[in-house]
């Protein structure tokens, strides 16, 4: 939990960020990108971790409760996004493990070929992702792991093979696939050569970019990056980033991606609270 100390009462405007979040559920008791929208997975997770980061109370959690329950079925952004929002909540998870054993068993076995290649993009509101196997194995993982199921050997070794120049990535190395892999690694042999490429993305202003040695910084990309180095139990404090993070925060209280601008949303207002964990971590 983010404490409301000094260190951050004076950047961030926590009574405005509550109000953002809270207008974005729906009578359903779930979490949209914004309204008349219906309710999604993701945005749910995003909220609740949000309200749960700054020590609010979850508000019409029966409702909220009852939204999840019943958007619970075998397929893999599904299990992940209820996964991890009922898990924040300390809800009983239900046992899909053979499921997405099966499931993991099977994108290891596919292997990469061009059509699961990585390909992103932006729209004027959202982000969009093409098929990307590490992203897959990592959805798997993540979901095991909350099931306290052990990782399979077979997939540790199969995520090694995408190591590259200090960092992972299909084709080339990069953060966001870097995260992807470390996730699943947990335990990462010369993790300081993965410290060091993920450094080489610090901005000079603070903050992560795309390239190394890049400008600007993009929040995504500083969320990928701190992830990855508290997985690696590196510890890393910087002022600049600090203040790049909270200087995202939008007049509504939510928190854009960029600092040249742009809409608040509650994935980029995770994004922002999740690196200040870290940062406000002794």
């Amino acid at each position: 939990m983010i404490a409301r100390t000094s260190l951050f009462q004076s950047r961030i405007n926590f009574i405005k960020l509550r109000r953002f979040v809270l207008s974005r559920q729906n009578e359903d008791g779930g979490f949209a990108f914004c309204r008349p929208l219906p309710s999604s997975l993701p945005e749910t997770f995003y909220a609740v971790y949000i309200l749960k980061a700054v020590g609010e109370e979850i508000p019409n959690r029966e409702k909220l409760m009852n939204f999840l329950r019943k958007n619970i079925r075998k397929e893999l952004y599904s299990i992940f996004w209820i996964f991890r929002s009922l898990s924040l909540l300390e809800e009983e998870l239900p046992d899909l493990s053979d499921f997405l054993l099966n499931k993991l068993e099977s994108a290891v076995n596919r292997g990469v070929s061009r059509s699961i290649v990585s390909e992103t993009g932006n729209t004027a509101t959202y982000t969009f992702e093409g098929p990307n196997v590490l992203r897959e194995i990592y959805l798997l993982s993540t979901s095991l792991r909350l099931l306290r199921v052990k990782i399979p050997d077979f997939v540790i070794e199969f995520i090694k093979k995408f190591r590259k120049n200090g960092g992972f990535g299909i084709t080339a190395p990069n953060l966001q696939e870097t995260y992807f892999c470390v996730s699943v690694l947990e335990d990462v042999e010369n993790r300081d050569d993965v410290i060091s490429y993920i450094r080489q993305h610090e901005s000079r202003g603070g903050g992560f970019s795309k390239i190394p040695h890049g400008h600007p910084p993009y929040i995504e990309d500083t969320f990928y990056s701190l992830s990855s180095l508290s997985l690696l139990h590196h510890i890393y404090k910087s002022e600049k980033t600090l203040e790049y993070i909270c200087s995202l925060q939008n007049s509504n209280g939510g928190f854009r991606r960029s600092i040249y601008g742009g809409i608040s949303t509650l994935e980029n207002t995770y994004y922002a609270l999740a690196c200040l964990e870290y940062l406000s971590v002794p």
